[in-house]
């Protein structure tokens, strides 16, 4: 059937023509907001050489969120990697590379990805260092064919010899 160039478009057809000529808008308009976000991100922080936290260790307390910290630990930056000294002893965590970047307020934040060596466990820790403390958290998450578990802990030490804990 043929259409008569007086007759109106039907609905769909509007609605078609819509979206196709503000597809650009709907697709510009959300990249330029994440861009924009996350260069602001960019701006705030720097790069850290590793050498900041390398040789340091802190002697700290750990426990559940919304419980006490009663766990002791030694939380060591050796050598580009990082180790809970009490997760390695009870758990079998290794010691792994870790990451950093200077914050605004010059404070150096850290992140490690710390894989369990005896199960599919992992502990995700972030923490920020602040002169000679140091503060955060970490997800441990253990995943099974039948169940996940994810828990979130607090840590908080402060700078010690890393030869005398």
């Amino acid at each position: 059937m043929k259409h008569s160039p007086d007759l109106k478009p039907s609905l769909s057809e509007s609605f078609s023509s819509l979206v196709s000529s503000h597809a650009f808008v709907w697709l510009v308009i959300p990249l330029f907001f994440f861009a924009i976000s996350h260069y602001s991100l960019a701006e705030d922080l720097t790069p850290v050489p590793m050498a900041s936290l390398d040789g340091k260790a802190f002697k700290s307390k750990l426990g559940p969120v919304g419980k006490p910290m009663d766990v002791d630990d030694i939380l060591v930056f050796e050598d580009g990697q990082f180790v809970s000294k009490e997760c390695e002893r009870r758990c079998g965590y290794a010691k792994v590379d870790y990451w950093v970047r200077r914050a605004q307020d010059g404070a150096i934040e850290m992140r490690a990805d710390v894989p369990c060596t005896e199960s599919d466990a992992m502990m995700h820790w972030r923490g920020t260092v602040r002169g000679d403390n140091i503060e955060g958290s970490f997800t441990w998450v253990n995943k099974r064919w039948y169940w996940n578990f994810e828990k979130e802990f607090r840590f908080k030490g402060r700078l010690v010899e890393a030869d005398s804990p």
